[in-house]
């Protein structure tokens, strides 16, 4: 029994090592997967974020009112003018400060013309910005602020009249409000120059320090642009870890707690497009080493099963082979007694070989079960991922480009009023798609955190604005009809995106040449509110209906939809505890009902 018994553990450890490599490795590869992916995210949040800034100096620098004061507006007070108008602007925008230079670096009016640290007068000639400004380009230069030593990136553009250049306007943007939108990330962020200094981390104490020594030809530049003016440059807190990774680029980091605390991350970075940034991410490795010990552990008491199963089934084996031996002896006495037992084990023999058949048949259909199981729950995951991905950031990006664009033909028509309008209402999705990553993730793991009451006209008027440039292009009438100031167990975004999908199927499904005419008909009954949106389309083919709200089901024409849209309304619509059906209408043309719970306002608190 010893050497069977040698022989199967050696085959378990062996096979035991082989399964831990192929399952260690896919764990480093989706750690390598996940960390690409938050570097992903994070270098799409910084661009947004820039995005909104990047094009305010070629605004301002058309401004009538700019380009006048730098002609020499003979106006009693025309700068005092310009640089309350700048202050206005500047909060508008939500932007450090904005001023105007003239073409010898002189400030001549600022945002902050009225501080203690006001920039009128003060000749920042020396900036990068300010050259290649002059020289007609856009200026982009992070650096301190020599007055206010905060940390910032600077944006400017020249001032002209004829062809001439008179100035240059500049904007700066604060680099500790990226690091606030930046704070929420589950990994530590820093992002590095040119010269390898950490201009913006999520941890403090990376904040300008150096990757790598400056040279000092580069150095004579820094001081002559005085880019860190008189801050200190320690090397950053990081130490090499690579040899005790492997292939790992891994590194030591200080961590908030107890002193010399520190920490193992996997370094992952890439530059930043459009700027002379290398965007940085720390991934946490301590989870990967867990899952690793963990699967470990797991393997090692699977093995140990196995083995003791195994020595119970040789143990069984044994005695069986002990009883045969025990009846063979009794056939030599006892002729017939040993033929009947003969027979009895035949027949048991016989019984035994079907029950390990059934066994092993049965084995095999829970294996393939379980693969079936496992691939359904990839595409499951798959179908919510890039779902979430493509439809809850597309509606909001192009209602901020078309708001962007808006403000920009505003500006350049003199009407400050209206853009500052489009700005704010950019100002406004952009905060709330600042909250769109976690009701995805919420949105993915089924969660019910933010379901609540939720005003269904509110949400009714916010996607109708969003789609009237459409419903204006198509001529469409879309009359609201039935119970108003209704409240429903909900998500206000997430019920915005099923009206908004609802209401943009109904201006797809009417054929052209022929007006729309949409009606949304609320009503409430029993506990329950219903939203019926009807169109005059064609309808939805009979055979469809039953797949209608199928993930990759559509009855558009190929590259006209990725048949999400209803899927994604519909799990949304499950999610709050409600339902979603469609039907054709006898008069023609389809008709989408939601039903969800109603809530009940909450009652305001007395002083």
């Amino acid at each position: 029994m010893a050497r069977p018994m040698g022989l199967a553990l050696a085959v378990l450890l062996v096979a035991g090592g082989a399964a831990f490599h192929v399952l260690s490795g896919l764990v480093v590869d989706q750690a390598r997967e996940d960390a690409g992916a938050f570097l992903s995210q994070a270098e799409a949040t910084i661009d947004d974020w820039l995005d909104r800034y990047r094009a305010l100096p070629r605004l301002y620098a058309r401004d009538p009112r700019i380009v006048s004061a730098m002609a020499g507006d003979p106006r009693p007070g025309a700068l005092d003018d310009l640089s309350r108008e700048l202050a206005e602007w500047n909060g508008i925008a939500g932007t450090s400060d904005t001023y105007v230079m003239a073409a010898d670096g002189t400030t001549v009016a600022a945002s902050n013309w009225d501080s203690d640290i006001s920039f009128v007068g003060r000749n920042f000639g020396f900036r990068p910005y300010f050259s290649d400004a002059m020289q007609g380009e856009n200026g982009r230069f992070f650096g301190l602020g020599t007055t206010s030593g905060l940390r910032g990136y600077y944006l400017s553009a020249p001032i002209r009249q004829n062809g001439a250049i008179l100035g240059v306007i500049v904007v700066k943007v604060s680099i500790p409000a990226l690091e606030s939108v930046l704070a929420e990330s589950s990994h530590p962020i820093f992002i590095s120059d040119d010269a390898g200094v950490v201009i913006l981390s999520t941890l403090p104490e990376f904040r300008l320090t150096t990757l790598r020594p400056i040279p000092e030809d580069r150095q004579a530049l820094i001081d002559r642009t005085r880019r860190y003016d008189l801050a200190r440059l320690d090397p950053a807190p990081l130490s090499d870890m690579r040899g005790a990774g492997g292939d790992w680029p891994l590194v030591s980091a200080p961590v908030r707690g107890p002193a010399e605390a520190r920490r193992t991350y996997l370094q992952t970075d890439r530059a930043l497009t459009g700027e002379t940034w290398r965007l940085h991410l720390l991934y946490d490795v301590g989870a990967v080493r867990q899952q690793l010990w963990t699967m470990g552990v797991a393997i090692v008491a699977a093995g140990i099963a196995i083995a003791a199963l195994a020595a119970l089934g040789l143990q069984r084996r044994e005695r069986l082979i002990q009883r045969l031996a025990d009846r063979e002896r009794d056939r030599l006495r006892l002729e017939r007694r040993v033929a009947l037992r003969t027979v009895a084990l035949s027949e048991a023999n016989a019984r035994l070989e079907i029950e390990v058949d059934e066994r092993r048949a049965a084995e095999q259909t829970l294996r393939q079960t379980q693969n079936e199981l496992v691939q359904a729950g990839k595409l499951a995951a798959l179908g919510q991922m890039s779902a979430a991905l493509s439809h809850e950031f597309n509606q909001p990006l192009t209602a901020i480009r078309t708001y962007s664009e808006n403000a920009a033909a505003f500006y350049e028509a003199g009407r400050g009023d209206r853009a500052a309008e489009n700005i704010g209402r950019v100002l406004r999705l952009t905060e709330k798609m600042a909250q769109l990553s976690k009701r995805l993730t919420r949105f993915a793991r089924r969660s019910g955190d933010d379901v609540g009451p939720v005003d269904l006209d509110q949400v009714l008027s916010e996607a109708l604005a969003l789609v009237a440039a459409r419903v204006d292009r198509s001529e469409a009438r879309i009359e609201i009809t039935g119970d108003r100031g209704l409240l429903v167990q909900g998500g206000a975004t997430r019920l915005m995106h099923v009206a908004m999908n609802l209401i943009g199927n109904a201006l797809d499904a009417v054929p052209p040449g022929r007006p729309p005419r949409i009606a949304i008909h609320i009503a409430a009954r029993g506990g329950k509110v219903s939203m019926e949106v009807t169109d005059n389309g064609t309808g939805v083919p009979e055979d469809a209906l039953p797949h209608i709200f199928d993930p990759f089901f559509t009855t558009k024409e190929v590259g006209k939809g990725l048949g999400l849209g209803l899927s994604i309304c519909y799990n949304i619509v499950r999610d709050f505890g409600g339902t979603m059906e469609a039907r054709n209408r006898p008069e023609g043309g389809a008709a989408f009902t939601v039903t969800l719970e109603a809530a009940e306002r909450l009652p305001v608190a007395a002083e």
